[in-house]
């Protein structure tokens, strides 16, 4: 009987120690399915960042194509000099909000606290010294908490200025929209005067 003692109190003492053992590892597993979550978001917006700046760059080389044939038209047959100033009118326009959006943007990288907004974005950690960077990154990566923060604080920099370069992009494809719809309507009525 005294064995049966022994082995209860060993089991009483095994149980909570794999009970540890379990929530230690569905916390860590808990951590890195957040952390995964925080990658994939911000690669998801990098991703859209350079597909936006893909059609912004799709419109500039259109444009400078459209800029060499009209010219060329221009000079040859002015009778279609209207509808064209109207088109090369409303994709000079819609050109403008494409460079928008794909001109790079910086903001103050020293704010009031003095130290980078966004420790994850070379533009705004490259005014600092190496050791200067590398002991506010220590500051900042103490835990995993505080890394979870770093990448949201980027996640949400990165998010804010897709918002602007879409925005922008949805203005240069508006008025390319725009630009063609009246260029046709104004060919429209042009050949219907002459016809």
């Amino acid at each position: 009987m005294p064995e049966s003692k022994n082995t209860s109190q060993d089991q009483d003492q095994i149980k909570p120690e794999r009970r540890n053992a379990w929530l230690d590892k569905h916390q860590s597993q808990q951590e890195g399915d957040i952390i995964y979550v925080l990658r994939t978001t911000q690669q998801h917006h990098v991703m859209l960042s350079m597909v936006a700046d893909q059609k912004a760059n799709i419109v500039l080389g259109a444009f400078l194509i459209f800029i060499t044939v009209t010219q060329s038209l221009q000079e040859n047959q002015s009778d279609y000099l209207v509808p064209l100033s109207i088109l090369s009118a409303f994709f000079t326009l819609a050109a403008i909000f494409a460079l928008l959006v794909i001109s790079p943007r910086f903001r103050d990288p020293r704010p009031e606290l003095g130290r980078p907004s966004n420790l994850l974005f070379f533009g705004s950690f490259s005014v600092l010294k190496q050791e200067e960077y590398i002991d506010a990154l220590n500051d900042n990566l103490q835990n995993n908490e505080q890394a979870r923060k770093l990448i949201m604080k980027d996640i949400y920099q990165i998010g804010a200025v897709l918002g602007k370069k879409y925005a922008n992009l949805r203005l240069s494809y508006l008025s390319l929209g725009i630009g063609i719809v009246s260029s046709t309507i104004a060919f429209s009525l042009m050949q219907l005067n002459i016809y």
